[in-house]
């Protein structure tokens, strides 16, 4: 009798361990970010402090971006606030953000940019398609050869992989946010956050 006493108060034990730790991941991933991890850490990258990026979009237009000390100068865009996203086609928190970015940049104009980085490695093609299926009225890059720019956000923003990123960039390349995974507030209320802090 004694023993089965035992054996029960251990395997209850056990339970109430293993309820407590299923809570307690429940509450950090609640508290965490929401998103769609493309990558670990590059660890096989040469790392670079200052460095120079240079995208080339879907449609074949060269975007230069010197980076160093949080500063992101792109040229020709110097006067702009910039929404540089990383995203993905599968990536469902990315989807959700693809029509406000369209009709923001349909609101603010020129004075406005979004330049997205596709890292779920689509083809050229498949990435046409979809930009033409969402209406995408701004320009994507293809993310297979950025890894260096990978590793350069891995080493100074400690970026962990997780997709959607946008990175707010004001007038003058200033980085004015880093955010991670999905939000709870909309992207309107980040650019207007933004815009105040610019």
């Amino acid at each position: 009798m004694y023993k089965q006493k035992k054996i029960i108060f251990f395997t209850l034990l056990l339970l109430l361990i293993m309820i407590a730790i299923l809570y307690l991941n429940s509450q950090n991933q609640r508290q965490g970010t929401e998103g769609t991890k493309v990558m670990n850490f590059l660890s096989n990258i040469e790392r670079t402090s200052n460095s120079d990026f240079l995208f080339t979009t879907l449609k074949n237009k060269k975007i230069e971006i010197d980076v160093e000390d949080k500063i992101f100068n792109i040229k020709g865009m110097e006067d702009k606030t910039i929404f540089l996203k990383v995203f993905g086609w599968d990536c469902k928190f990315c989807k959700q953000e693809i029509p406000e970015l369209v009709q923001l940049k349909n609101e603010l104009g020129e004075a406005f940019e979004v330049i997205a980085i596709e890292a779920q490695n689509s083809s050229t093609e498949e990435n046409l398609k979809q930009m033409k299926a969402h209406n995408i009225n701004y320009p994507i890059v293809s993310g297979i050869a950025q890894e260096k720019f990978y590793a350069y956000l891995q080493e100074k923003y400690a970026w962990t992989g997780i997709i959607p990123l946008t990175i707010v960039i004001g007038k003058g390349g200033k980085v004015l946010a880093f955010e991670l995974g999905a939000k709870s507030y909309s992207l309107a209320e980040l650019m207007k956050a933004a815009l105040e802090r610019n």
